[in-house]
C-alpha cells in the first residue's frame, strides 16, 4: 500500500536492517521519525524511548524474519514487508 500523501516515504534498506540488528542499545527498533517539516525518515533506537505508535520493526521481529546474521539475499527478499509496514505507518499518519 502505497501512501497516498505528497510527502516522500522513507525506504527501507539493507543498511536500516544491519543497523538494527547490529544496535547495542536496550531492545532495538527501526522507527519512523518526524522532523519539524514532518518529512518522514527511519533511524535505529532504544525501544523504551520511541513512541510506539512509530515503531516499525524490533530487532527480536528482525531476527524472526531475516535469521541471526542474515545474508544480503535473506535481507533483500524480505525488504518488501518492511517497506510495507512503513508505507503503512506513514498514511496512517496522515490520515
Amino acid at each position: 500500500m502505497e501512501p497516498t500523501t505528497g510527502k516522500p516515504v522513507p525506504r527501507v534498506t539493507a543498511m536500516h536492517v544491519r543497523t538494527l540488528l547490529d544496535s547495542s542499545a536496550v531492545h532495538p527498533v527501526l522507527y519512523i521519525s518526524y522532523g519539524e517539516d514532518s518529512e518522514a525518515e527511519l533511524d535505529v533506537w532504544g525501544g523504551g524511548l520511541v513512541d510506539q505508535a512509530h515503531i516499525v520493526l524490533t530487532r527480536a521481529a528482525a531476527v524472526e524474519l531475516f535469521g541471526e546474521e542474515p545474508d544480503d539475499e535473506s535481507v533483500a527478499t524480505s525488504l518488501p514487508k518492511v517497506q510495507q509496514a512503513v508505507d503503512q505507518l506513514v498514511s496512517t499518519r496522515d490520515e
